[in-house]
């Protein structure tokens, strides 16, 4: 906003070949005068150290580290801002090898990575590090050679203490060693290895030489120069390439003074104390300065006066006179020191409006661009010629080009000068990618004015490209949305959704909590995304039909950001619930799901076992994104059957219906409040209870599944030790319900479904009212609200985000009553195990899957469900054991999934008809030269195997048996019969299964529980002479304890092993045979 043309002057500085250079000739020239003011904690002032000390100092620790051994070597450094930490750097790169700044806010998994890929040989740390530098030793495999640590008082066996490295080198300085003084630098050689931040992906390695740094110090001097008395506050993360070559290195280099900051909190104060006229920043400082001077304004009663004033200086561009606006805003001057005269904002873009305000108050801010791979300034405003919007000139001796522009001429900008790096470390398919014909492409897009400023509208990589071809800069929404007070934080993204053929513009908010407080009292989860949806609504209608946000998201904590303050765009896409500090965000983790289930994939394809027959697995990291991925593979096919009244016929749903269902319960529920709470479910097999099911845990919470079978005070145990208070059930449980309730335990709301809401499902909408007279809720009445809001643009359910960490389910292991244990699974447990049993268990688009099982049991709700749901098969509900064979004959299943014991009926049914209608030959003596005839094209049992299929449906092809043992001859019947029947083993605490099948009786072997599936691990522990011992296992699909029982938790989960109990022992062939249970 300077209004000043550049007249093409610039300012004139010594030119530098590389950084050695660059620090002993400033050295020299400026010995006298004060290089850092550091603040003594003792003194509690800033004291201060001059070029000559930091020269004296230099030298010996760069005599050190070569006397070391350490000359070529790279060296790390990490911690805090500090003299030593400069120090460091400074040594290293001036004639002993290459250093490796690190981010000391990294988790320690990512720094021990990054430690591991330098390949540095000495690392140079904090004291406030030493549990990071702890993990670090512990993954060390000899190629760090020392750990130094700056605040050590003395030598340790594995520690060498810096300040008595810095007196030893003196002694060897003193001593008439030249090895370091007399060391060569080649300026075209690795002088830094910096890790990007990560916000366009992994961090990658930026290999600086000494003439990228120089140069880019030389060539930003230019346009920039430090005015006196030139104290510049240095606030930044020091590691960064932004803080180290725009603060440090140029200060350095123009003689002037670096004050220390303490950190963010103290930065004003720290203004006052050094008397900094400059401070370097990322556009969030400024902002926050910005808004905290509005919030001092308001409280003083000034805020219309600063107001009036700003927009005077403004119109009148009283600005220009620095005299007048240090009066007229001598408030604002002294709460920044008294002396401040310039910002320098880079590292993102900065917001215009608080540019413009800043400098009319005499407060200029410098914005320029760079990044890391330029090291990294590519352009800056000068200092008197600066233009509010632009990121700049390009630097002397530089060209930056816009190529492959649209016709607004926006296109991407590349850049070729003596700064542009060396290259990726050890990343040829990168280099490739962004280095072409010694052109460094930046990945940014932008224009160029008549005047030859640069502007930047976006990323090529984050630009929304619709279906219509029209480009939409998340960028230049974000910046609409923003002005908004009560949106504090946003990112906006697009969301490619199949069921509308087109890009979504989806924009996630972080409200500004505090102010909607205070506008708006306490308000629920739902009326806050409720309210954010109307003021999007609003602000749509002052941008282009195409800009449109048309979905949100609201967050509950802050953006991960960069340490520069830059929101990481490729790693916060995701919803408001934000991992710790330091753990991975819920993008990333959805990442580490779908790696862990395409190496679970991968383990079945690669089996030579003909046990494993079928390989056609997709990966799937929650039970969200499996249905998410069946109802894009299978929409119009039928998901369920479902009989919704007793005298009516079976009715199919289909996955695209069912999916609407989900969505249309889970939006009503989380507008009711309920979010991320356990919700208990009652009932029979039916179509209500498996979306209910599914529903709560794609986006509600957990669902805990109950036997409605127990008693109502051990129900109320089982609500108490799961925290659930809300209530799912069939009217058919209406009085143990109420039982339940009259013991005390708490129960917030209760949800009810029966026969009205089975004869008005396929009701567009219900005129039951939501409420019943009794204070319970119509499940279908629910659904119907639901589907309306959604319908609207509600996008609370559908939008958030699951992952394989998240607690899925609680169920209740079987036992005496007051003895169930509480086991939850997690997402990545049940789709593990169904990813798992679909290598064994044959299921496809043409099976019906019909289970006579009760629901709250695992075994079900994987192998029942979830499974067939996988394979875009059919699940059909029965409508109970009584009428069991007319279900049979209507739905005529597949697939049958029942206990042995209904088996055992089944089989005692079948032969009898089978031995009834044999004919002139006895069913016994067909059975027994039936397999001699086969040979020769007789098979005598046909027509009896056909009937007898006909009495179970007339298509049933596999029978699977789950809690018990079946009896060969079972199985050998059902086999004649052209039924194959599998068995399986398992448990609640592994998710159902750790052994199944196979379906086809010729891979089976007699009396085997099942084939140990792919990916679990088995172990037979205290055998006796004949091999039989207890069977432990371990895999993806075993819990993580029982809820609420620590001590039973630490009793059967040992060194990673569930301990079963049970008694067996495994073949050679992977089959898993079962004696019996071990005595406790």
């Amino acid at each position: 906003m300077s209004g000043n043309k550049f007249n093409g002057e610039l300012f004139k500085f010594r030119k530098v070949t590389d950084l050695k250079d660059l620090l002993t000739t400033s050295i020299q020239e400026y010995a006298d005068q004060t290089a850092y003011l550091v603040k003594d904690r003792e003194l509690g002032e800033f004291v201060p150290i001059s070029y000559g000390k930091v020269g004296k100092d230099l030298r010996a620790l760069g005599t050190k580290f070569m006397e070391m051994g350490l000359a070529d070597q790279k060296i790390a450094v990490i911690g805090e801002t500090r003299y030593e930490w400069l120090l460091t750097y400074f040594a290293a790169v001036s004639g002993v090898g290459v250093i490796v700044p690190l981010d000391r806010n990294l988790p320690e998994g990512e720094l021990c990575g990054l430690m591991e890929r330098s390949g540095a040989a000495a690392i140079v740390y904090s004291g406030k590090m030493e549990e990071t530098i702890g993990k670090i030793r512990s993954r060390d495999n000899g190629a760090v050679r020392y750990y130094i640590d700056m605040d050590a008082e003395e030598h340790t066996a594995d520690t060498l203490s810096f300040r008595h490295l810095i007196q030893e080198g003196d002694e060897l300085v003193q001593g008439g060693s030249r090895i370091y003084l007399d060391r060569d630098v080649d300026p075209d050689q690795m002088s830094t290895l910096l890790f990007t931040s990560g916000t366009t992906g992994m961090a990658k390695g930026v290999m600086i030489s000494h003439r990228n740094i120089a140069s880019n110090v030389y060539a930003m001097s230019k346009y920039f120069r430090i005015p006196e008395p030139g104290i510049v506050l240095s606030i930044l993360p020091v590691h960064h390439v932004y803080e180290m070559t725009c603060d440090i290195w140029t200060t350095f280099y123009q003689g002037k003074t670096i004050a220390i900051c303490e950190g963010i909190r103290y930065i004003q104060k720290n203004m006052a104390e050094t008397h900094a006229n400059v401070m370097l920043g990322v556009p969030l400082v400024f902002e926050k300065m910005y808004k905290g001077m509005w919030k001092q304004a308001k409280k003083r009663g000034e805020a219309e006066k600063l107001r009036r004033a700003i927009d005077l200086s403004k119109r009148l561009k009283l600005y220009r006179n620095k005299a007048v606006v240090r009066r007229m805003f001598s408030t604002i001057h002294k709460s920044f020191g008294g002396d401040m005269q310039v910002f320098v904002a880079g590292g993102a873009a900065a917001d215009p409006h608080v540019i413009d305000e800043f400098t009319a108050m005499g407060l200029p801010v410098i914005q320029g661009y760079g990044m890391t791979e330029c090291s990294p300034i590519v352009a800056l405003n000068p200092m008197d010629a600066s233009k509010t919007g632009s990121v700049g000139l390009p630097l002397p001796g530089s060209k930056v080009r816009v190529i492959n522009q649209d016709e607004d001429g926006i296109g991407e900008v590349i850049v070729k000068s003596d700064s542009v790096m060396m290259g990726y470390y050890e990343n040829e398919e990168a280099n490739a990618e962004t280095q072409q014909n010694g052109w460094l492409h930046t990945g940014d897009l932008g224009y160029f004015d008549r005047d030859g400023y640069l502007y930047l509208t976006g990323r090529s990589k984050t630009v929304i490209v619709t279906k219509g071809g029209k480009n939409i800069f998340p960028e230049e929404v974000e910046d609409v949305l923003l002005k908004d007070e009560r949106i504090k934080e946003v990112l906006v993204h697009g969301v490619q959704d199949e069921r509308v053929g087109n890009v979504i513009i989806t924009a996630d908010i972080f409200p500004d909590y505090a102010l909607l407080k205070e506008q708006k009292g306490e308000m629920s989860r739902s009326d806050i995304y409720h309210f954010y949806k109307d003021l999007v609504d609003s602000i749509n209608e002052t941008m282009p039909p195409y800009k449109q946000v048309k979905r949100i998201n609201i967050r509950e904590t802050e953006f991960v950001k960069t340490t520069t303050g830059k929101i990481k765009r490729y790693g916060n896409v995701m919803r408001s619930q934000i991992s710790d500090a330091g753990s991975l965000n819920v993008v990333d983790k959805k990442k580490l799901d779908l790696r862990s289930a395409r190496d679970l994939i991968s383990r079945i394809r690669e089996s030579q076992d003909p046990s494993v027959q079928y390989r056609d697995q997709w990966p799937t990291g929650s039970v969200k994104d499996l249905l998410n991925g069946s109802e894009e593979r299978y929409r119009g096919k039928g998901a369920f059957l479902q009989k919704f009244h007793p005298e009516g016929a079976f009715v199919e749903m289909t996955y695209q219906q069912a999916r609407a269902d989900l969505e249309g319960l889970g939006t009503a529920l989380m507008n009711r409040g309920v979010y991320r709470k356990k919700v208990a479910l009652i009932g029979r097999n039916s179509y209500q209870w498996q979306i209910t099911y599914l529903t709560v845990m794609t986006g509600v919470g957990t669902v805990v599944p109950m036997d409605g079978q127990l008693d109502p005070e051990e129900l109320a145990r089982e609500l108490a030790v799961t925290g659930a208070d809300v209530i799912v059930y069939d009217e058919r449980y209406e009085e143990k319900v109420r039982e339940v309730l009259e013991t005390g335990v708490p129960v917030s709301m209760r949800i009810r479904w029966g026969v009205e809401d089975e004869e008005h499902f396929f009701e567009s909408g219900s005129d039951t009212p939501v409420e019943n007279p009794d204070g319970t809720l119509s499940w279908h009445s629910l659904l119907a609200e639901g589907k309306d809001q959604a319908s609207q643009g509600d996008r609370q359910f559908l939008d958030a985000e699951v992952t394989g960490d998240d607690q899925a389910a609680i169920f209740f292991t079987s036992g005496a009553a007051g003895k169930h244990k509480a086991v939850p699974l997690t997402h990545r447990n049940l789709v593990s195990n169904v990813i798992q049993l679909s290598s064994v268990i044959g299921m496809g688009e043409e099976d019906t899957v019909f289970s006579v099982i009760p629901p709250n049991n695992v075994y079900q709700c994987n192998m029942g469900l979830l499974l067939p749901l996988y394979r875009g098969a059919e699940v059909a509900n029965s409508e109970g054991s009584d009428r069991l064979r007319s279900n049979l004959e209507d739905v005529k299943p597949t697939i049958l999934l029942a206990e042995p014991v209904m088996i055992r009926e089944l089989y005692d049914i079948t032969r009898s008809h089978a031995e009834d209608n044999a004919g002139l030959i006895p069913f016994r003596s067909r059975r027994m030269v039936s397999r001699a005839t086969k040979f020769v094209g007789i098979d005598l049992l046909h027509g009896v195997a056909k009937n007898a299929r006909k009495r179970l449906g007339g298509r049933m092809r596999l029978m699977i048996s789950g809690g018990g043992a079946l009896d060969q001859e079972i199985v050998s019947f059902f086999d004649l019969m052209g039924i194959a029947v599998a068995q399986g083993y398992g448990m609640t605490e592994a998710s159902s299964a750790v052994a199944a099948g196979p379906d086809q009786v010729k891979l089976q072997k007699p009396n085997a529980a099942g084939y140990l599936l792919p990916g679990t691990g088995l172990k037979i522990v205290n055998r006796d002479r004949g091999g039989i011992g207890e069977i432990l296992v371990k895999g993806p699909g075993i819990m993580a304890g029982y809820q609420g029982d620590p001590e039973e938790t630490k009793r059967v989960l040992r060194d990673g092993w569930f301990h079963t109990g049970d008694l067996g022992y495994i073949d050679d062939d992977n089959f898993v045979y079962l004696t019996g249970r071990k005595e406790r």
